[in-house]
C-alpha cells in the first residue's frame, strides 16, 4: 500500500464525519450538544490537518530518512497528544446515548495513542537508510489502525444516537461544515 493511499484511507474515515456534518455558518451554539459537536469537529479537523501535513513531507523521497522518520513521528505524536486531550476534554455529549458516545470516543483515544506509541517507536528504531521501508510499512500499519478506528468510532457513535441528537448537532456545526468543505 502506498503512503498516499494509507493518507487516503485515514482521510477517508474520517470523511465518514462528513456524512453526518455539514450546515451553514449562520447556526448559533443554542445546546450544550451543538458546542460538544463543534468541538469534535474542531478537534478532528486539526488533527487531520496536521497528520496531512505530516504526510506531505514524504512525497519526494529524498526526504526520506532517519531523522526525517523521528521529526515525522514526533509530529504526528504531538497533534494526536492535543487530539486526545481535546476529545477527552470534551466529555460526554448531553444526550441520552452521551455515555456510549463517551466511552466510544475514550476507547479510540487510547487506540490511537498506542498507534502513535508504535510509530514512535518504529521511527527511532530506523537504522540506516536500509531500515526505512520496513519502517514505513510498519508506519502504514498503524496508520491503517488509526483510520479503523476512527470508522468504527464514528459508526458506535452514529449506532447509539437512537434519538438522532448528534446527527442533528454535527450538521449545524459550522466546524463540521469545514470538514466536508
Amino acid at each position: 500500500m502506498t503512503r498516499k493511499l494509507v493518507l487516503a484511507t485515514a482521510v477517508a474515515a474520517l470523511a465518514l464525519v462528513a456524512a453526518g456534518c455539514g450546515g451553514d455558518d449562520e447556526s448559533s451554539f443554542a445546546s450544550p450538544t451543538a458546542e460538544w459537536a463543534d468541538g469534535f469537529c474542531t478537534a478532528i479537523t486539526s488533527w487531520t490537518d496536521s497528520i496531512q501535513s505530516v504526510t506531505e513531507q514524504f512525497n519526494d523521497l529524498s526526504s526520506f530518512s532517519e531523522d526525517g522518520l523521528e521529526a515525522a513521528a514526533n509530529d504526528v505524536k504531538a497533534s494526536t497528544e492535543e487530539l486526545v486531550d481535546d476529545l477527552k476534554g470534551l466529555g460526554a455529549p448531553e444526550t441520552e446515548s452521551g455515555q456510549a458516545v463517551k466511552d466510544s470516543i475514550d476507547e479510540l483515544s487510547s487506540t490511537v495513542e498506542s498507534e502513535v506509541a508504535a510509530i514512535e517507536d518504529t521511527a527511532q528504531g530506523v537504522s540506516g537508510l536500509t531500515g526505512i521501508p520496513t519502517a514505513i510499512s510498519s508506519i502504514q500499519a498503524s496508520l491503517t489502525a488509526m483510520s479503523t478506528a476512527f470508522a468504527s468510532t464514528l459508526q458506535a457513535i452514529e449506532s447509539a444516537d437512537v434519538d438522532d441528537e448528534l446527527q442533528t448537532a454535527l450538521e449545524e456545526s459550522p466546524a463540521c461544515a469545514d470538514i466536508t468543505g
